[in-house]
């Protein structure tokens, strides 16, 4: 296949909706520098899967003006799918300025898809400031929400989570309690240890797994024996 800067420019401009999705998919054989250009024009492509692409591939380059153009793809593109994908492109650069831009496409934006892959990005960059936007997301209706705030408030390693996430222990759904226990692990706090040993003898097998791990994960001075430690 024609990988050439050129050669892809030109695919890009092809008539056939097939042909620019498969160059810019591989647009990630160039050096960012030719990359990047060609991305964003893509990223300005009449199909929203060539839009899609571009987002991933400007993700994945993590060179200057990709932050620029996922920003305005994740706040104005007209297709949902594209502008998570874009939500999601933020998260995977780590840029802590990315921040501001998902948590108003999370307060803002109508559409689902778009607001759960804001908590997800926000998850990924760990930012302390994302805290208030997480606990709201836990509140969401959308089960895949609430499920990836859960997650992402985990990777923030803030102890002030732990109460907003102990009510789930006993949540009917088994990826829930699992989620949590995963979450109460990264957490690292004291606190959680109650929880993760009433979660490590749950009904489901992965729940219990994930709350045995956990355990393995709190420090020395919290993983005593279950008499010693439930007092």
């Amino acid at each position: 296949m024609e990988n050439s800067a050129d050669q892809l420019r030109a695919r890009l401009a092809s008539d056939v909706v097939g042909e620019r999705i498969a160059a810019a998919l591989d647009l990630r054989f160039l050096a960012p520098e030719e990359a990047v250009p060609l991305l964003q024009q893509a990223a300005q492509d009449s199909s929203s899967l060539v839009r899609v692409y571009a987002a991933v591939g400007l993700g994945k380059q993590k060179a200057p003006g990709c932050f620029e153009t996922l920003a305005d793809m994740a706040a104005l593109d007209a297709v949902g799918s594209v502008r998570a994908e874009a939500a999601g492109s933020l998260g995977a650069l780590g840029e802590a300025r990315a921040f501001e831009v998902l948590e108003r496409v999370y307060r803002e934006d109508t559409d689902w898809i778009v607001r759960y892959s804001a908590v997800v990005a926000l998850g990924q960059l760990g930012e302390a400031r994302a805290f208030d936007v997480l606990c709201d997301a836990l509140a969401s209706s959308e089960e895949m929400t609430r499920d990836a705030a859960i997650t992402a408030l985990g990777a923030l390693a803030n102890p002030l989570a732990v109460e907003r996430l102990l009510p789930f222990v006993g949540h009917p759904q088994a990826e829930v309690r699992r989620r949590l226990a995963h979450a109460l692990g990264r957490l690292g706090d004291p606190a959680v240890r109650s929880a993760l040993t009433y979660l490590a003898r749950d009904s489901d097998p992965k729940v219990t797994e994930a709350a045995a791990h956990a355990l393995q994960r709190l420090p020395a001075d919290t993983n005593l024996a279950d008499g010693e430690g439930e007092r």
